[in-house]
């Protein structure tokens, strides 16, 4: 599978640290996904809205764990490398 992501936007916040989009065999863009420093390390939050309960729900995901991990690895690899342009 071809991932190529690409860093949108860099946030100067104390959690949220960029915005991302990943581009799936040239077919499929999947846009705003958050690079967000937690507790336990960055980590990469796929898009989501909030219910009108106030949950926040996932509007895309991965189904496997192999996914999950290539979309994390191809996001935080991006932004990486922005970083080091900037």
């Amino acid at each position: 599978m071809k991932l190529e992501a690409r860093i949108s936007a860099i946030i100067a916040d104390e959690k949220l640290k960029a915005y991302a989009s990943v581009c799936v065999n040239d077919s499929l863009l999947i846009k705003g996904i958050k690079i967000i420093d937690g507790k336990h390390g960055r980590f990469v939050a796929m898009p989501c809205r909030k219910t009108k309960n106030g949950e926040f729900k996932d509007i895309t995901f991965p189904i496997t764990a192999e996914l999950r991990n290539e979309v994390e690895q191809a996001v935080l690899e991006a932004y990486s490398k922005k970083l080091e342009e900037m």
